[in-house]
């Protein structure tokens, strides 16, 4: 279909540096690449030459291969009844289930864009999510829409008469959730071996769908995905990641709507023709019994989804499984080992991606920590914190980190090694470092703190924004965290910066979740972080919580418990103040924050 381009090779750059097996696996995979074709293409494939093939299994459904493509094309007829070509936009607002997959793959057959939107936002937000991909179809699943409350009225503007409510059968009184939309069932034909002629069509530089940022730090982006990025990542994780073998079962519980869901784990078990387990959502209580149930022999995770489970009670059945890999990215160094030896899992496979970026890195050594190897045409360039800019030479070019020296990672941009940005044109050129190491260069800036050491070993260290500056030092607020995580007395913690009014920074402040039922024990706290962080780095402001505040994707969530701060008006949890006076850390209330916000405290 197309010769392999610099991109695929350096997207898997990582791989090179891994030895001679995977520099022979990768030269497999780049010729599997080069006569890949869309994965709306690949799954039809599959479903013609072995129709038999168990493809979904999820709670007591399994369909095969065949009879999925007979409903997916079904939904592909509905959708050109209504009018839909390429290049439409379709939003689809949906928990996991198989409905999901049917609208999905109907759409990308017939080359219509797919808006994955984010089912966890709320409000505004989810307008502003709708509202940049311009949608002619708005789609949402009954177990949403009465939920959506006067969001509803919303959604039927952005789209006048083009609102379906798709009526989850597993709910039992679907029917009446629609609220009186079209049922999209009803406008199903039956289900047909007839596959659309647009499928034969695809390009592989056509957009597939508009993927959306995490949006931790600010309102989601809709970025930008495309058949052929689909299709790399999907062989890469089928063929390198999984190593997948006949009747591998890939457990998704990750949802959809994310990259990592649809992409890794959907589509990896597409480009194998493997078996793909959904679950409705994450449950670390369900999570084993879920592995078992399927069969499962590859699974994803993401942000704090290990700890979850690891801070689940230890049963007998913890080893009882076939899982052999798991893959994502968020496994935090402080639990990594322990969370192998527990589970009895050979092989962790960490990488770091954004759904956007040209940057991807596999850590394919299983090196504690590591995401992968620094690959050709990436960098690591110097930030200055205090200035919030990069830091440039005497010829105004950008600095490339030493080992050890934490740094931006950039990955070039050159017509070879794509960017294909996002929705919002403004937004795109905003990630674009340009004249950083040449004039005319242009360099996509993945907004993330990494350092390397001297085997070019990379670990992540903070995001951009993240990190912040105290009393003359830059503050990590990954590595406080794990420094903090190995307290015995805390189950879950999130560290963060806060303005205080009359000083220079932010200083440090730990949400906690607390392991057990018992109070918080501000002594053996203090005691715990002075023995391995330096003053600078030791949290001021401490704050319990009963639940952490995560993203949809278990990403730990900093913009609001930011906002919020250390008020205790604000804050309905009970903070903690280590007092100047005393150097101890004692309850946080009116009388002494009015000091703080007043100055007569000083810090």
């Amino acid at each position: 279909m197309r010769a392999p381009k610099v991109e695929d090779i350096g997207a898997a750059a990582s791989v090179l540096a891994g030895g001679a097996r995977a520099c022979k696996d990768l030269l497999g995979m780049v010729a599997l690449d080069r006569a890949s074709p869309a994965l709306p293409l690949r799954f039809q494939e599959i479903a013609r030459a072995t129709p038999d093939r168990p493809f979904l299994l999820h709670r007591d459904h399994r369909v095969t291969y065949g009879r999925a493509n007979e409903i997916v094309n079904a939904h592909a007829l509905a959708y050109r009844g209504l009018g839909l070509r390429r290049g439409d936009v379709v939003a689809l607002l949906m928990e996991n289930r198989p409905e999901y997959y049917w609208h999905f793959l109907g759409l990308a057959k017939l080359g219509v864009v797919v808006a994955l939107v984010n089912t966890h936002a709320k409000a505004s937000a989810l307008a502003h999510a709708i509202r940049i991909a311009n949608p002619r179809r708005i789609v949402v699943g009954s177990e949403l829409w009465a939920s959506l409350g006067p969001l509803r009225v919303t959604l039927a503007e952005m789209a006048p008469g083009a609102v379906d409510v798709d009526v989850d059968p597993d709910s039992p009184d679907a029917a009446a959730q629609a609220g009186g939309l079209p049922v999209w069932q009803e406008r199903l034909p039956p289900p047909t071996l007839r596959d659309p002629p647009e499928t034969s069509l695809l390009v592989l530089d056509d957009v597939c769908a508009y993927m959306y940022t995490s949006g931790t730090t600010g309102a989601p982006k809709a970025a930008l995905v495309k058949h052929r990025r689909i299709g790399l990542a999907a062989n890469l994780w089928a063929g390198l990641v999984w190593r997948c073998r006949p009747g591998d079962v890939v457990y998704v519980p990750l949802p959809l709507y994310h990259a990592n869901g649809m992409i890794l784990g959907t589509g990896s078990a597409i480009a194998a023709g493997a078996t793909i387990a959904l679950a409705r959502k994450f449950s670390a209580r369900g999570f084993w019994n879920d592995c078992r149930r399927y069969g499962a022999t590859c699974s994803l995770y993401i942000g704090e989804l290990c700890r979850y489970l690891m801070n689940a009670p230890p049963t007998a059945g913890d080893r009882d499984h076939s899982v052999r890999v798991f893959s994502g990215n968020g496994l935090r160094p402080d639990i990594w080992e322990a969370f192998q030896r527990r589970f009895g899992i050979p092989r962790v496979v960490e990488f770091y991606a954004s759904t956007e970026g040209n940057v991807l890195t596999i850590n394919f050594g299983n090196v504690t920590g590591s995401v992968g190897k620094l690959p050709p045409g990436r960098v690591l360039a110097r930030w200055d914190e205090e200035a919030q800019r990069f830091s440039r030479d005497a010829r105004g070019h950008l600095i490339k980190c030493k080992p050890g020296e934490p740094g931006i990672l950039l990955g070039k941009i050159d017509g070879l090694i794509a960017f294909d940005g996002y929705r919002d044109e403004k937004a795109t050129e905003g990630k674009i470092v340009r004249d950083a190491f040449a004039p005319g260069d242009a360099w996509f800036n993945t907004g993330d703190l990494l350092r390397q050491n001297w085997k070019r070993d990379l670990f992540f260290v903070d995001r951009l924004g993240d990190t912040f500056r105290w009393k003359g030092e830059n503050v990590s607020t990954f590595e406080v965290q794990e420094q903090l995580s190995t307290w015995s007395g805390v189950d879950e913690v999130n560290v963060y910066g806060v303005q205080v009014s009359g000083t220079e920074g932010r200083a440090g402040m730990a949400a906690l979740v607390l392991r057990g039922e018992g109070a918080f024990d501000a002594h053996a706290f203090k005691r715990h972080i002075d023995a391995i962080l330096p003053p600078y780095a030791r949290p001021l402001f401490v704050r319990v919580q009963r639940k952490m505040q995560t993203t949809g994707t278990f990403k730990l969530q900093k913009a609001d418990l930011q906002r919020e701060g250390f008020d205790p008006a604000a804050v309905g949890d009970p903070l903690y103040f280590r007092h100047p006076r005393t150097d101890e850390y004692v309850l946080l209330d009116q009388l002494v924050y009015a000091e703080i916000a007043g100055g007569s405290l000083r810090l």
